[in-house]
């Protein structure tokens, strides 16, 4: 961390003498150790080393930002002047605010240090599980990697956040054959703080490569109907939560005056057993968001709770514009609390609908609505999950989605960055051929 530190001040005392009101920069060196198997073969051994040297600086109210990934004094130094001369061409606006309360943190998180050879054999390991008890499941992509990183943040008002921190990361990307039949493609990721045990039993990998395996006999829905669709965890985040996130609680669907929950704050927007949080606290957080890009620190807190909107997304720049208040956090350590019913009991009652695991579409439009093809999903009918699904098509309004939640499930998601359950929601449209 020395080094990260000298080049840190040296980019605080260099904006200080040209000028600046205002400066904070971000130093970090990371190495990555990475496997990678292409169709069940190992085909790649590397190790990679980075650097990133990030700076932000105010003048006369303008803001100015500039990345480089070099540690010499001549390029951090002409990184200043450049963040600088971005002031100049930039336009005056009283919102930016950084933090500005001194004090100094340090975190250590997951593990810094890499084993080689026990990510080697928990790799191999994971190849022979796959093999052995999912025969129809062809490995197309598997990225298996350790990523260590330490990073200092520093800013002219005193704030100083060290942090070391390390993770196991496995990528998934495959599908299911059996003769001239296949399934689509999924992808399954799980980020680890230790290698203590089998990789297949981690988060839902298990669960997933068997759902993956039934879909080789997908046939297309015939019809359209009005019914229930559960959500998989990884569905749940792509199309319900980043579209909460993005289109109604981020700083620019507030300050474009887009967002539909504008003024439902303290409101109730969803069914009273939705609560949605951000846990950078949480043991199950791997590598959590210690700082924001504005050098606050990072707290739990509710997002909705029981159903009622409890906080927008607003950085500080963000709460400024609109008149409202700073998130503690901005998006990183997802959670939703879980229900009281497995996934089994969810789809006994369930008289038909569509379970979905993944889900491709476009951007929802900014109220909400979307439409998407329904990807390595099934059909449920009569409280049972029967056939496999091609060419079906589901829509629906996330807002009114929230609001005709059927039930939300005990079983969790717990991949190292977020935690959530699968989701049935009511009223969504379900379209086939």
């Amino acid at each position: 961390m020395e080094r990260l530190t000298e080049l840190a001040d040296l980019i605080l005392a260099e904006a200080r003498s040209r000028g600046a009101d205002y400066a904070q920069c971000e130093v970090s060196e990371s190495e990555k150790r990475e496997f990678n198997v292409d169709g069940g073969r190992f085909s790649l051994l590397r190790t990679l080393f980075d650097r990133d040297v990030a700076v932000t600086v105010l003048k006369d109210r303008r803001k100015g930002s500039v990345h480089i990934n070099r540690f010499d004094e001549d390029a951090v130094r002409a990184a200043v002047a450049e963040s600088l001369a971005a002031c100049e061409s930039a336009e005056p606006d009283d919102a930016w605010e950084f933090c500005s309360e001194p004090g100094e943190k340090d975190f250590a998180d997951g593990c810094p240090d890499c084993d080689t050879e026990a990510l080697f054999a928990r790799t191999r390991e994971l190849m022979k599980d796959v093999a052995e008890r999912h025969p129809k499941i062809l490995m197309e992509q598997m990225i298996t990697e350790h990523d260590a990183e330490r990073t200092v943040y520093k800013n002219t008002a005193g704030v100083v956040c060290r942090v070391s921190s390390g993770a196991y990361r496995f990528e998934l990307m495959y599908s299911a054959h059996e003769g001239e039949k296949s399934s689509s493609f999924y992808g399954s990721d799980v980020t680890l703080r230790s290698l203590d045990r089998p990789v297949i039993d981690c988060a839902l990998i298990e669960r997933e490569l068997g759902d993956v395996e039934k879909q080789v006999d997908a046939r297309p829905l015939e019809g359209k109907f009005v019914g229930s669709v559960v959500l998989a965890p990884m569905a749940l985040a792509e199309i319900v939560l980043s579209t909460v996130a993005n289109s109604f609680l981020s700083d620019s669907a507030l300050i474009d005056g887009t967002s539909l929950w504008k003024d439902k704050l303290g409101e109730v927007v969803a069914d009273e057993r939705v609560t949605i949080s951000l846990r950078p606290g949480s043991p199950d957080m791997v590598c959590p968001q210690r700082y924001t890009g504005e050098g606050y620190p990072t707290e739990d807190f509710d997002i909705i709770r029981n159903g009622r909107l409890e906080s927008f997304l607003l950085s500080q720049y963000g709460a400024n514009r609109v008149g409202g208040v700073r998130a503690p956090g901005s998006g990183d350590s997802l959670v939703m609390a879980p229900g009281d019913r497995s996934l089994e009991e969810i789809v006994s009652g369930i008289e038909r609908g569509v379970l979905v695991m993944r889900c491709s579409g476009g951007e929802p439009s900014p109220g909400g609505e979307f439409s998407g093809v329904a990807k390595n999903s099934f059909l449920i009918e009569n409280g049972r999950v029967t056939d496999a699904l091609t060419e079906t098509m589901i829509s629906a309004c996330v807002p009114e989605m929230l609001k005709n939640v059927r039930a939300v499930s005990s079983d969790l998601l717990k991949d190292g960055s977020m935690a959530l359950p699968y989701v049935a929601f009511d009223g969504v449209t379900v379209s086939g051929r």
